[in-house]
């Protein structure tokens, strides 16, 4: 039944927003229900995931079922049917008060509004709700629910061309928290990137989660813990995150997301000069994943994250004699995730991936040389001249000043 490729990845553009696909479109079904299967793909624009949506679960998986029906070359909705046996399978449930339920779902799918942030032509940031469904009923009885999408959902569900993320339908049916099945959105509109960067207050937002643990400690443990381990279980890919603080106030979340399936390139979780910036607490749990390897596992497979010499600072004699501590103490820097973190949203929304690792590559050759032609200084110093050069590439800035001492153009 999908309608587009069974592996979304290759179709995703570098910048973790899906483009135009290119294979044949999957041929209509039957007219009989074929039934869902491991192939069946969810598309929604990044402005839908983005939105405030204040589902339960069982809404949710309603509605992905109607999603992943949906086929590339639709210009209109039609009637669509979910069968309540087959949601059932895909969630992995056995209660059959579901079908008690299905008026109750009916109901409030119909009354529930999709709150989107969009822009006006002239820039400024603008909310509208919309109805998702303009049909949906149940006959007791028949076993499925009836439903067709409300004609203002065409921006976000049909014709996608650009900035839309796919993911498998099987992953988000057997989530078992609606919390984690929209942070399991949210990464997955960011895979290709493989950050995100979220402030507090708009992640709440986002989850329908303003007015509920009032304490963050709580909405850390039920809401971002639990979707946390619920995606590393479930799904293809999972995340670490870090927590950013203003004095003791939780002001952003980082997210570092994986694959699961492509283990080398999971990048370096920040340590070390930037760490007082974080949770303590939440360093225990960054070490999931490619983090929990040995460090000197992780330099074989990935040098360039620990940049240039690491005996930056020391002489000769005394770096070999500290050669041990080094291996266990140096600082590893994710100057991709740092870099990503400097860039306002508008700029991620424009940047590929590969724009992004060829302003760090660039930088690093510099940095190089002038560490070459100058006198060595500690890593920390030489991270922070790499990713404030690219930085400055990337905004088509002069990387000048980065590059010299003090912050001063030599």
């Amino acid at each position: 039944m999908a309608r587009y490729p069974s592996s979304p990845g290759p179709t995703q553009g570098e910048n973790g927003h899906c483009e135009a696909v290119d294979t044949p479109p999957t041929p209509a079904p039957s007219d009989e229900q074929d039934g869902f299967d491991e192939t069946d793909i969810v598309v929604k624009a990044n402005q839908l995931i983005r939105g405030r949506i204040n589902w339960t679960k069982l809404e949710h998986r309603v509605v992905a079922m109607l999603v992943a029906q949906l086929k590339k070359e639709d210009d209109s909705f039609k009637m669509q049917q979910v069968h309540i046996s087959e949601l059932m399978d895909m969630a992995q449930v056995s209660s059959r008060d579901i079908y008690d339920r299905a008026e109750e779902i009916c109901r409030k799918l119909l009354n529930q509004k999709v709150h989107v942030r969009t822009s006006t032509e002239d820039g400024r940031r603008m909310y509208q709700g919309y109805n998702c469904l303009s049909t949906c009923r149940y006959v007791e009885g028949s076993g499925y629910i009836e439903a067709k999408f409300n004609d203002d959902m065409k921006p976000f569900l049909l014709q996608l061309k650009r900035q839309f993320t796919m993911y498998r339908l099987q992953n988000f049916m057997q989530l078992s928290s609606q919390h984690s099945m929209r942070v399991y959105e949210l990464i997955k509109m960011r895979e290709g990137l493989r950050y995100l960067c979220v402030s507090v207050e708009e992640l709440r937002e986002v989850l329908c989660c303003k007015h509920t643990y009032d304490r963050f400690s709580d909405f850390k443990r039920y809401v971002l813990e639990r979707a946390r381990t619920e995606i590393k279980e479930t799904c293809d890919v999972y995340f670490t995150y870090k927590v950013e603080r203003s004095g003791r106030t939780p002001e952003k979340v980082h997210f570092t997301i994986h694959r699961k399936d492509d283990p080398d390139t999971l990048p370096l979780i920040r340590e070390g000069q930037d760490a007082a910036l974080f949770d303590d607490e939440d360093a225990s749990q960054s070490r999931d994943g490619a983090s929990s390897q040995s460090r000197s596992g992780l330099k074989e497979k990935l040098p360039e994250e620990v940049l240039l010499d690491e005996s930056a600072g020391r002489g000769a004699s005394e770096s070999a004699a500290h050669s041990d501590e080094m291996e266990a103490n140096v600082p590893r820097y994710n100057f991709y995730a740092t870099v990503l973190a400097g860039l306002r949203q508008e700029e991620l929304d424009q940047l590929k991936t590969s724009t992004i690792e060829a302003a760090l590559e660039t930088s690093k050759r510099q940095v190089r040389h002038r560490q070459e032609d100058s006198d060595p200084r500690g890593v920390a110093s030489i991270a922070r001249m790499v990713t404030r050069a690219a930085l400055a590439k990337l905004r088509g800035e002069d990387p000048s000043t980065a590059l010299s001492v003090n912050g001063t153009s030599d």
